[in-house]
């Protein structure tokens, strides 16, 4: 059966060995420079954890909405002869421009933690918004030359990169909504909702990590000072296997991206992760670990 669009402009761009040759130094460079401490914090706060929710989608409202307003008002301006919405035409741009500069950054700290079919379209969609974003300077530039005045170069120029704008959208799209990228992996996590076994109290040594699946659903056991605790043994930022990771502090850490989790419920305590993991009630009784998803 013949692939859909998407599809086809998703291998179309995996496929690219361009792409690869320019994305894969820059990702191996940049994950290098944000390992050190400073520039990790940076990373963290960019990538959204303390709004709870990725900043980059929250952020590309505001130059998509200050440059489609700019385009109305231009277009009115210009089909009507109204001089007088010229300044608050180039303000508009303006206000784009200055989002899209910190709404590429947040992207890029994403872009650092996904997967290389993920980077490929990641790269094409940056480059695109890049590309728009110069557009705008440039129209903003020419606007000003003018004393604010609308013209039809400016207009043009700002039109191109709207064009290119629509087209990050679109590839922004594929990566969300066909490829999982930044969305919660504990989003659809249920159950159990009674207490269920989940193995013998004294199989599971101080320290231990245990993954273990009860009614379909990935259950991580961690014992700390005595006490057991039981968690979603998967990772909401990027789906790593948290039995694979490290009790640091009362917490566990990732070992794809080292977002840490509290183990008492699950909250996260470091980025780069936004969302919490599943936390379970846990007893013993008669020397049995029973669990329950904690509602």
């Amino acid at each position: 059966m013949e692939r859909d669009l998407t599809e086809r402009i998703s291998a179309r761009i995996i496929g690219s060995d361009l792409l690869k040759k320019i994305s894969a130094p820059l990702d191996e460079f940049l994950n290098r420079c944000f390992r050190a401490p400073a520039l990790r914090r940076l990373k963290v706060f960019l990538n959204g954890t303390w709004v709870g929710h990725p900043l980059h989608p929250l952020l590309t409202d505001i130059p998509i909405g200050a440059w489609t307003l700019a385009m109305v008002l231009d277009l009115t301006a210009l089909l009507f002869q109204l001089p007088q919405l010229g300044l608050a035409c180039s303000i508009a741009v303006g206000v784009g421009v200055a989002g899209a500069a910190g709404t590429v950054a947040a992207g890029l700290m994403d872009w650092l933690d996904v997967d290389p079919p993920e980077k490929a379209i990641g790269a094409f969609h940056a480059t695109l918004n890049i590309s728009a974003t110069i557009l705008f300077l440039v129209s903003f530039l020419i606007r000003w030359g003018q004393h604010w005045q609308p013209g039809w170069g400016a207009f043009a120029v700002a039109f191109v990169g709207y064009l290119l704008v629509m087209g990050g959208g679109y590839l922004g799209g594929i990566m969300v909504f066909h490829m999982g990228v930044m969305i919660n992996r504990n989003a659809y996590r249920s159950g159990p909702d009674d207490f269920r076994p989940a193995g013998e109290a004294g199989d599971l040594a101080e320290g231990q990590l245990k993954r273990l699946l009860i009614e379909d659903q990935p259950i991580l056991l961690a014992k700390l000072h005595g006490r057991i605790h039981a968690l979603g043994a998967v990772c909401s930022h990027y789906g790593a296997p948290l039995n694979e990771g490290t009790v640091v502090d009362r917490t566990i850490e990732c070992p794809w991206h080292f977002s840490r989790f509290s183990l008492e419920d699950g909250r996260v305590v470091q980025g780069p992760a936004c969302a919490s993991i599943p936390a379970y009630d846990c007893r013993i009784v008669n020397n049995q670990v029973q669990i329950k998803i904690r509602r």
